[in-house]
């Protein structure tokens, strides 16, 4: 936004978007501090909190019922882990679960106000979020580049299975799993804004992803944008794919390419400590422990455990990391749906099977009516976080893609409506 435009914005909306322009800085500034001092300081904590905060000040002031939904929704999840901590006395487990409702309930708070501000403001909503978008994605990619440079931390530190490698890089940011699921945000957006206007912008921004995604050594990140780079032309195009069914006949050959590449480094791949890691985990786990990264042993340890110390009607209600972490080792699954069934009981996975249908049944009917808009790449990234969330995790639990995951979701409404997206 310009100087001229931004001045006619409330002062509660200008710091609103302010902070979420350089929320992703302050997330790598904490990491720095990390680093540099060996200290944790909440200092992205106290930024995010204060965003949180004006939120639900423009909540108030545009939407009084959504405020009071929300509020509703905090008390139902909780009830469970409530009446955990009146059996247990576990305020730090409870404390935890609060946090983790707010964390839940931030990309629908996010949402709820960038579609108000878009309604009021289109054209500068439609500004302010390609900005937000531009920004994170310069700071995330600029913060990998640090990373592979050799600052900052690891991906994957020393284990039983790597005793002697720390592999990938996270740069100065915490949560490579998390980190994962935002580059899937960021990228998934300007991958549809560039696709139709600018196609060489297109194949930076794709690079420029796969290098992160590289640099992190995330199944998430490098199948993820790869699915994104192909799945959002794929809509964008879908009134034009007759006029490309030639150029559509190399795919089955560039499939067969790839396969025969996969089969001639098979030997290297099997050779090197990644390699060994996963014929270990197939061995122990099968295919599935590959794919879930083990994580559905931890969902089936936790339910049992819950099964032992909690009645039935408790664990429908849910039992909180409140009660979890008192009996188990690993508190969580990693899985978004299991973690909230066990946390929040019904009322959890409720909320994350009707969250996800919102997003989708809303950027799909608006994808019908602007199909080479920003909103097709909105359907595919809901689409590919659904599958992260029910594979990897740190989706609706990760504190770090709620603020663009939610106004890009917030805006919407915006595609249906015949003005020009920004280009730069």
């Amino acid at each position: 936004m310009n100087g001229q435009t931004a001045v006619k914005l409330p002062l509660l909306d200008l710091l609103i978007i302010l902070l979420a322009k350089w929320y992703l800085l302050i997330d790598a500034a904490n990491g720095v501090v990390l680093s540099l001092s060996g200290q944790s300081v909440p200092l992205s904590a106290l930024y995010k909190s204060a965003l949180l905060l004006l939120l639900f000040c423009a909540l108030l002031r545009d939407q009084v019922r959504g405020l009071l939904l929300l509020l509703a929704m905090v008390l139902l999840l909780l009830a469970g882990p409530f009446y955990t901590l009146l059996q247990t006395g576990n305020n730090s487990g409870f404390s935890y679960d609060a946090g983790m409702v707010l964390k839940l309930l931030s990309p629908l708070l996010a949402a709820l106000y960038f579609f108000h501000f878009a309604k009021r403001w289109p054209v500068l909503a439609r500004q302010a979020l390609h900005q937000i978008f531009l920004f994170s994605f310069a700071i995330l990619v600029a913060n990998m580049l640090l990373g592979r440079l050799g600052f900052g931390f690891s991906a994957y530190l020393p284990n039983d299975y790597l005793p002697d490698l720390n592999l990938g890089t996270k740069g100065y940011f915490k949560a490579t799993n998390e980190l994962s699921a935002l580059l899937l945000v960021l990228s998934g957006y300007l991958l549809a804004c560039y696709w139709p206007v600018a196609k060489l912008k297109f194949v930076l921004v794709l690079g420029l992803s796969l290098f992160a995604a590289s640099s992190m050594l995330t199944k998430t990140g490098m199948a993820g944008v790869l699915l994104l780079a192909f799945l959002i032309p794929l809509l964008q195009e879908k009134d034009s794919w007759l006029k490309y069914r030639r150029q559509l006949l190399v795919l089955p050959v560039l499939l067969v390419m790839a396969v025969l590449l996969l089969w001639w480094q098979w030997p290297v791949l099997l050779d090197s400590s990644v390699g060994q890691k996963l014929q270990l985990v197939y061995q122990q786990q099968g295919l599935l422990g590959v794919l879930l990264s083990s994580r559905d042993q931890y969902a089936i340890d936790n339910w049992l455990i819950s099964s032992w110390y909690f009645t039935d009607w408790h664990r429908l209600a849910g039992i909180g990391n409140t009660g979890l972490e008192i009996y188990s080792s690993k508190a969580l699954a990693e899985i978004d749906p299991v973690d909230l069934l066990m946390w929040f009981g019904i009322a959890g996975l409720s909320y994350f099977l009707l969250w996800f249908a919102l997003i989708l049944k809303q950027s799909w009917h608006v994808y019908l009516l602007a199909p080479r808009t920003a909103v097709a790449g909105i359907f595919v990234l809901n689409l590919v976080l659904l599958l992260v969330a029910t594979m990897a995790g740190h989706v609706l639990t990760s504190g770090m893609l709620w603020i663009p995951w939610g106004m890009l979701n917030g805006a919407v409404w915006l595609y249906s409506q015949n003005s020009q997206e920004p280009q730069s």
